[in-house]
C-alpha cells in the first residue's frame, strides 16, 4: 500500500499551526477589548478551550487506533472550520466562548491525528518528528506576525483567514494522505508480558515533564508580558521575544538535526536537557527588570524547546507498536493542553500569594524533579515491542 508523501505531512501539519497561530495572539485581546470581558473571564475561556482540546486529544488517540486515522483527520477539521466559519459571521459574546472551545474539541482531534499519521512515518524517516517541529515553527511564526495585521482589519478577517487555512489542509488530507496500514499484531501465549508496568512508568514521567514545561512555558505567553510592563519594557518588546523565539528555532534546530543522530538514547537525553533548560530560564529571570535579561531567558528556553518538544513525542513513539501509535501520541498532545490549561490560572494565583520571583524558583525546582522523574525512564527490551525506526 503507497505510504503518505512526507511532504504532504509536513504541509498540512504547517497549515495547521498557521491555523492556530492566527487566533491564540489575539484571544484575550479581543475578548477583554472588543467584547468587554474580564480578563478573569478570559482565561476561564482558554482554559475551556484547552480542556476541550484535550478531550479532542484523548478521543483522536482512541480512534486513530480503532479505526481509519484518514477518517479522523476528517472529522477533527470539518469541526475546526466548522467553529471558525460560525465565528467569522457570528463573533459575539456569548456564544463565542461555545465556538472557542468546539474550535479546541476539533484542534485537539486534528493534532492528535496528525501526530499519529507522522509516528507512522517515522518508521522510514527517523527525523519526522524533528522535520514536523520546524515547519510547524515556521508556520506558527509566520502566522503571529500576521495576526496583528489581520485584527486591526477587524476580527472576522482573522477567523475567516484561520478557516481558510484550515480547508486548504483539509484537501491536502483529502487528496493525499494514503490510508495506514497496521502490522498484524503477534499473537501471544501464555501470560502477559510484565514490560507494561515499565512501559507504564516511562511514559507517565514523560507525560509528567510536558505538562510541567508547558505550566512553565505559558507564563511566557501571559504573566510574564505583565512584569515587563511593570518595568517599563513596552508591548513591542515583549512581542519581539517571539520573534527571538521563531528565528532562534528556523536557524539552530536544522543544526541540532545534523549533530544528533536520532535514536532512543538520543532523544532520552535531549527530553532530560531541554527539561533543565527550560528550568533555568526561569532562574535568569528571577530579580529581572532590564530588557536584556528577558532576552536571555528567551533563547535559554528556546534552547530547551529545540532539544525536549521535538524529541519528547520520537521519545513516546519508541514505546508503541502499530496497535496503540495514536493513543501515545495522544498522551504528547494531551499533555501540552493540560500544561496550557493549567499554566496561566496556576501562574496567576503563585504570583499573587508569592510574588514573581518566589514563582520563578518554584518553577525551576518543579522543573527539577520533573528531570529527576526521567530516570524511570527505561527502554523496552521485548523483541515483540522494538520500535521500526534505528536506534
Amino acid at each position: 500500500m503507497p505510504q503518505t508523501r512526507t511532504a504532504a505531512l509536513l504541509f498540512a501539519n504547517g497549515g495547521i499551526n498557521m491555523g492556530i497561530g492566527l487566533i491564540m495572539p489575539i484571544t484575550t485581546l479581543y475578548i477583554h477589548q472588543d467584547l468587554h470581558e474580564s480578563l478573569v473571564t478570559a482565561g476561564a475561556v482558554l482554559m475551556c478551550f484547552s480542556l476541550a482540546m484535550t478531550l479532542g486529544n484523548l478521543a483522536a488517540g482512541w480512534a486513530f487506533d480503532h479505526t481509519q486515522p484518514k477518517h479522523v483527520l476528517f472529522t477533527g477539521n470539518v469541526l475546526t472550520v466548522g467553529a471558525l466559519l460560525a465565528l467569522t459571521f457570528w463573533p459575539a459574546w456569548p456564544l463565542f466562548a461555545g465556538l472557542e472551545a468546539a474550535y479546541g474539541l476539533g484542534l485537539g482531534i486534528l493534532n492528535a491525528a496528525m501526530n499519529g499519521y507522522i509516528a507512522f512515518q517515522q518508521r522510514s524517516n527517523a527525523s519526522i518528528f524533528n522535520q514536523g517541529y520546524w515547519i510547524a515553527s515556521v508556520g506558527m511564526g509566520i502566522a503571529t506576525a500576521s495576526s496583528g495585521f489581520l485584527f486591526h482589519q477587524g476580527i472576522r478577517w482573522v477567523f475567516g483567514s484561520a478557516a481558510a487555512l484550515f480547508t486548504v489542509t483539509f484537501a491536502v488530507i483529502g487528496l493525499t494522505f494514503q490510508p495506514i496500514e497496521r502490522a498484524e499484531p503477534a499473537r501471544q501465549a501464555g501470560p502477559r508480558d510484565p514490560v507494561d508496568r515499565r512501559l507504564l512508568g516511562s511514559l507517565a514521567a514523560i507525560a509528567l515533564l510536558l505538562v510541567i514545561i508547558w505550566i512553565g512555558y505559558e507564563q511566557w505567553n501571559s504573566n510574564v508580558s505583565v512584569l515587563m510592563l511593570h518595568h517599563g519594557i513596552s508591548v513591542e518588546k515583549y512581542s519581539l521575544l517571539f520573534t527571538v523565539n521563531t528565528v532562534e528555532i528556523i536557524l539552530l534546530q536544522p543544526v541540532a538535526n545534523r549533530l544528533i543522530h536520532p535514536s532512543y538514547a538520543t532523544d532520552k537525553a535531549k527530553v532530560v536537557a531541554g527539561g533543565l533548560l527550560f528550568g533555568l530560564s526561569y532562574l535568569l529571570i528571577v530579580d529581572a527588570t532590564a530588557y536584556w535579561r528577558f532576552v536571555l531567558g528567551m533563547m535559554v528556553v528556546t534552547l530547551g524547546e529545540i532539544l525536549a518538544l521535538t524529541s519528547a513525542p520520537s521519545l513516546i513513539n519508541r514505546y508503541a507498536t502499530d496497535r496503540d501509535r495514536g493513543i501515545l501520541q495522544s498522551l504528547a498532545s494531551l499533555s501540552g493542553s493540560l500544561g496550557r490549561a493549567i499554566g496561566p490560572l496556576a501562574g496567576g494565583a503563585l504570583i499573587t500569594a508569592a510574588g514573581y520571583d518566589w514563582t520563578f524558583l518554584l518553577l525551576f525546582a518543579v522543573h527539577v524533579v520533573g528531570v529527576a522523574g526521567m530516570l524511570l525512564v527505561r527502554p523496552i527490551q521485548a523483541e515483540s515491542h522494538t520500535r521500526p525506526t534505528k536506534s
